[in-house]
């Protein structure tokens, strides 16, 4: 009886020190675990306010005039607050109308001058879940913010042919009766592309892109413009195109619309959109 009683009592005791080993461990662990929570939280916040800087940006370049700062999204006279905006949605950082501010250089209000280069900042803001990291960030809100810079879309302007000059003392020469010249007519844009892999959408995507675009006799397209859909363009690359596109994260949008613009002196036409999808 005196063994049996004392290996009973040695297994009680050996149960209640388990007990008390993890009432003490178990608040460490779950100090570590909300650390970890909060280091994801926290690199995805900085991804998000990238993302929402780089959208912003691009939607500038195309409409830079679009904008009113600190005022709510407008479809017809805020476009870049709401692309910023709906870029940060859903997102653990929290990004307001008056976090986005543009900026031009040298201007934004001259359509017809290349070579204006349009800035958006964003900032957002984004709360710890855990006191324990506020001790190396002063505090559990922590500001992000991030900048993205692009040209301002322009029209190239049309060349103008100067008179030759007229030989001095000479009598005016009358000049030939020509045949009447049938002006030019707007282009007609558009393009076939291929995706690589086929049939595949697993980042990273590789399209090559075949311009198919069409002017009327003796009106041929003097510059093209490809836009990616990613916040990158080329100008008049020889065709076909290779460009390739990387997948941004589930916070970002994925589906990349790819454009392209023609012009003959001035006159301009842009293709349907194409939806090129990447998954990560």
């Amino acid at each position: 009886m005196g063994l049996r009683t004392f290996l009973r009592r040695r297994r009680e005791r050996s149960l209640g020190q388990s007990l008390v080993e993890f009432a003490l461990i178990l608040p460490v662990f779950l100090v570590i675990l909300s650390v970890a929570l909060d280091l994801g939280r926290l690199a995805y916040a900085r991804v998000t306010i990238a993302n929402v800087a780089r959208e912003a940006s691009f939607q500038a370049a195309q409409t830079p005039t679009s904008y009113q700062a600190g005022q709510p999204c407008a479809t017809d006279t805020n476009m870049v607050i709401c692309r910023g905006i709906l870029e940060s949605k859903g997102s653990v950082v929290t990004v307001n109308p008056a976090d986005i501010t543009l900026t031009c250089t040298p201007s934004c209000a001259d359509a017809d001058t290349m070579g204006d280069v349009v800035t958006v900042k964003a900032t957002g803001t984004f709360n710890l879940l855990t006191p324990v990291m506020a001790v190396f960030f002063g505090g559990t809100t922590i500001t992000f913010s991030s900048s993205a810079t692009n040209q301002v879309s322009a029209l190239p302007t049309a060349a103008v042919a100067e008179p030759p000059d007229e030989p001095p003392d000479e009598p005016p020469v009358e000049p030939p009766v020509e045949p009447p010249v049938e002006p030019c007519t707007q282009p007609s844009a558009g393009f076939t592309y291929v995706t690589s892999p086929l049939n595949d959408t697993d980042s990273p995507v590789t399209v090559v892109v075949t311009d198919t675009s069409t002017a009327s006799a003796g009106c041929e397209i003097d510059s093209r413009v490809w836009t990616w859909g990613d916040g990158t363009t080329s100008a008049n690359p020889p065709s076909p195109v290779t460009h390739t596109y990387n997948w941004y994260g589930p916070a970002a949008n994925n589906n990349f619309y790819l454009t392209l613009t023609v012009w003959h002196l001035g006159l301009e036409s842009t293709s349907g959109a194409q939806i090129v999808p990447v998954k990560k």
